[in-house]
């Protein structure tokens, strides 16, 4: 097939490891992909060093890969009226790409983080139309509200127009792919049929463990039971309340390794910590993650609990479970379920600091457990996150988005 790729985020830029993998993916099925997307401006809000912005830029990325360019508002301030600039921007400016660029795909695979990524493959042309696949990463409006860019009166109208704009989409939608079981649900409560909607869990390449004993003291590791959270400190995180609870578990150390707006005061938490058994230390380069990875007893998912986190799966929990390590969540909903019904390690809601110490101390007491909890996760990984499945089960639902448009 040839497919019509839209994504506002792609390589070179960070974090993009879901987008660029389904790219690849594709790609390696002999599928033919024209990736729509921006100048690349994530996370840092501006255009990347050693690039400028221009009307149109195609590049030929591989044999079977080409990426189309359309430049966009360059924001991540957390303030609403840019944020949205930068998401209508790139929406506007690649319809017009797609309409007068890009060739006409079989079907349009839509990376639906914002939705507002859809208005390409929405407003395509007649030339240019084709089957739309909608691939959900965050559920629009929720992930708008709940961040309390707006409030008040001003965010129940976006709240509205949002609405509107998401159920519109959706109708249009040939397929829809979401990436965790309570998005169905949401979805089909919202008024999407259900067999319009596919489980289509987000792979990532996977964090093998050394065989091999590694020293943490070079890796300015403390020693004991130790829990390693790599990653954004950021506030959906909710880790402030998990470095409270391990404030008391003296029997274990938490280390929180990454970067993010919440880094500078889990920094001075950790350093009041009467414990003195939390440790807060910066990201390491890609190459090097491995060896934290295997230097760790238990490796920890975080998020603070709301409706909308609660229907999420971030991509922490599959390389996680690669890793094959025990994984500790601290949260509710499918991440938590998915973790403690695989027998890959443990769970708690968050809120209670003396039900996260409590569950911390359970886990860390119990050495003799972690080696099947590590083997359960791997397991896991494989049946149903590694690379192969998830491209089989989006290439499936692409195919079956073509057929219906043909008949």
């Amino acid at each position: 097939m040839r497919i019509g790729f839209v994504t506002q985020w792609f390589p070179p830029e960070p974090r993009t490891v879901v987008p660029e993998g389904i790219a690849s993916g594709l790609a390696a099925l002999g599928h033919d992909v024209d990736v729509v997307t921006g100048f690349p401006n994530y996370p840092a809000g501006r255009i990347m060093e050693g690039w400028s912005q221009r009307p149109y830029l195609r590049e030929d990325a591989t044999e079977r890969i080409r990426v189309h360019r359309s430049p966009l508002y360059p924001s991540r301030e957390a303030h609403a009226t840019r944020r949205m600039a930068n998401y209508l921007s790139f929406a506007g400016t690649a319809t017009i790409a797609v309409s007068a660029k890009v060739p006409r795909p079989d079907v349009w695979l839509v990376y639906s983080s914002p939705a507002t990524a859809a208005l390409p493959a929405l407003l395509a042309r007649p030339g240019r139309r084709a089957p739309i696949c909608l691939y959900i990463q965050d559920l629009w409006p929720d992930s708008v509200t709940d961040s309390e860019f707006v409030t008040g009166r001003a965010a129940r109208a976006i709240e509205r127009g949002l609405h509107a704009f998401t159920n519109a989409s959706y109708r249009a939608a040939t397929r829809i792919g979401v990436i965790s079981p309570s998005m169905k649900h949401v979805l089909i409560e919202r008024g999407v049929p259900a067999d319009k909607i596919d489980w289509v869990p987000n792979w990532v390449p996977e964090f093998r463990t050394s065989e091999h004993t590694v020293d943490r003291q070079r890796l300015g590791l403390p020693n004991g039971p130790l829990f390693l959270y790599a990653g954004n400190m950021g506030q959906l995180q909710g880790l402030a309340p998990l470095v409270e609870a391990f404030a008391s578990v003296p029997e274990a150390s938490l280390v929180l390794m990454g970067d993010g707006v919440e880094r500078d005061s889990l920094t001075r938490a950790a350093r009041t910590a009467e414990a003195g058994n939390v440790h807060v230390l910066p990201s390491v380069p890609v190459d090097a993650v491995g060896d934290y990875l295997s230097a760790a007893d238990v490796l920890v998912v975080s998020l603070q609990d709301s409706a909308l986190l609660r229907a999420t799966m971030p991509s922490k929990v599959q390389s996680s479970m690669s890793a094959g390590k025990p994984v500790f969540v601290h949260g509710a909903g499918d991440v938590a379920d998915v973790v403690t019904k695989a027998g890959a390690g443990a769970a708690v809601g968050p809120g209670n600091t003396g039900e996260v110490a409590e569950a911390i101390r359970k886990l860390a007491l119990q050495p003799q457990a972690w080696a099947a909890m590590g083997q359960s996760a791997r397991q896991h990984y494989e049946d149903h996150f590694a690379p192969d499945v998830g491209i089989t089960r989006l290439e499936s639902m692409l195919h079956e988005a073509a057929k219906r448009g043909q008949q």
